[in-house]
């Protein structure tokens, strides 16, 4: 193990700066490197960790988030999962069900329309939100987003939320309504370009659009959607500049703990309270939503036990991309990418998940809440058996209630 700590401390820092972009772009924490043994410089910066505010009136809402689940397999029953867990959801007061756009690649492959999955949702839930975590919008015609998202708020009464994503994968370009080179380097502009037309025909507005001939038709979708204004969230991987133009559009923010740690994200989520209000809108309206691998249980080494493996396939899915950094380095072998996978596995147990039993999860929860965070999106369907997901469930629906504002509207 302190071979490859050594290795990994060895990186150059555009090697370092370069590993440790690409990680958190996927919500993976990066292996310390930085102390004299491995893990205990960040460890120790955490435990240490003091919120700059201590906000126990505050609400916290649960959500359920699926992100992960394997689009190979030939389970006739593969979204059994999702539709439990959602109806779970519905009945024991969680705030929302997220599902994610996931094109081309096994792992989170039975995702690839989260409107889709929304309807199926919406017949089997009543009251839980129904949001896209997230939609990749620069992937769709704003039209036709628009049209499906609106039949899904007439399915479900209106429970429609979304949270959009510029995409980083350039295969899943080939579904972008516009085939331009540029376009994929762009995206992020034309994210915010797209919610401006979004948000405008949502609302019942007329937004002019070319056709094939050079025409232009002012267009009005249909069906009307329920809500009047749709809930708009922005996913990110913590970029500042991100949280920003969200303030400047009034949506809410999608995110995980990532490489920062806690006084990044209090700094973040500050900045971007007080850019809301420069724009206008109500900080108290607007919620930071973080994204969190979720399995409690009753005791702490079993949970560790059920979901090592898991959760070490999922990390190995990215990590094992970033390998060619490391290879200049002599005697990088399979035991040491182990190591490296482990060490990682190692820190995202320790703090940056809701692993373990309810009161070790409660401390994150606590500290979550006190710097500003308003919602935990808890993702679980990363490989954990569906026995252990329910009884997992179970233990959350009493930990959210813990942290509820009103706990008589919790069942």
């Amino acid at each position: 193990m302190s071979g490859i700590h050594e290795r990994l401390a060895a990186l150059s820092p555009e090697q370092r700066a370069l590993l440790e972009r690409r990680l958190k772009r996927q919500g993976i924490a990066a292996p310390d490197t930085a102390s004299t043994k491995p893990g205990q410089g960040q460890a120790a910066a955490e435990a240490a960790f003091v919120p700059k505010h201590r906000r126990r009136e505050a609400a916290m809402d649960f959500s359920l988030f699926f992100f992960s689940g394997d689009g190979s397999t030939m389970d006739r029953h593969k979204y059994g999962l999702l539709m439990e867990c959602a109806a779970f959801a519905d009945r024991h007061g969680f705030k929302a069900v997220w599902t994610p756009e996931r094109h081309f690649e096994e792992f989170g492959g039975l995702y690839p329309n989260p409107s889709v999955l929304s309807a199926a949702l919406a017949a089997v839930t009543e009251r839980v939100e129904l949001r896209a975590g997230s939609v990749v919008l620069p992937l769709h015609h704003p039209v036709r987003f628009v049209e499906e998202w609106s039949v899904v708020d007439n399915l479900s009464d209106g429970r429609v939320s979304v949270a959009f994503a510029t995409g980083w994968h350039p295969a899943d370009f080939i579904l972008a309504p516009v085939q331009d080179p540029d376009y994929y380097v762009r995206r992020k502009e034309e994210l915010f370009k797209l919610v401006e037309q979004v948000r405008a025909l949502w609302n019942g507005e007329a937004v002019p659009f070319t056709d094939a001939s050079g025409a232009v038709h002012r267009i009005k979708t249909l069906p009307r959607p329920i809500q009047s204004k749709l809930n708009l969230w922005i996913a990110t991987n913590g970029n500042e500049e991100t949280y920003r133009q969200a303030a400047e559009i009034g949506a809410g923010i999608l995110t995980g703990i990532l490489g920062n740690g806690f006084a990044e994200l209090e700094s973040k989520i500050e900045r971007y309270r007080e850019a809301l209000l420069r724009h206008g809108y109500d900080p108290q309206t607007k919620k930071v939503a973080v994204m969190l691998h979720t399995c409690l249980g009753e005791n702490d080494e079993a949970v560790r036990a059920k979901v090592e493996r898991p959760l070490k396939e999922y990390l190995k899915i990215f990590l094992s991309q970033q390998r060619q950094i490391l290879a200049d380095y002599d005697g990088m072998t399979d035991a040491d990418f182990e190591a490296i996978v482990s060490r990682a596995f190692d820190k995202y147990y320790r703090e940056s998940s809701l692993l373990g039993t309810p009161d070790k999860c409660a401390k994150l929860v606590e500290t979550l809440r006190d710097i500003g965070v308003g919602e935990i999106a808890c993702l679980i369907d990363f490989g954990v058996d569906r026995e252990t997901v329910m009884e997992s469930l179970a233990l959350l629906s009493e930990l959210q209630r813990k942290f509820a504002f009103d706990k008589e509207l919790i069942p």
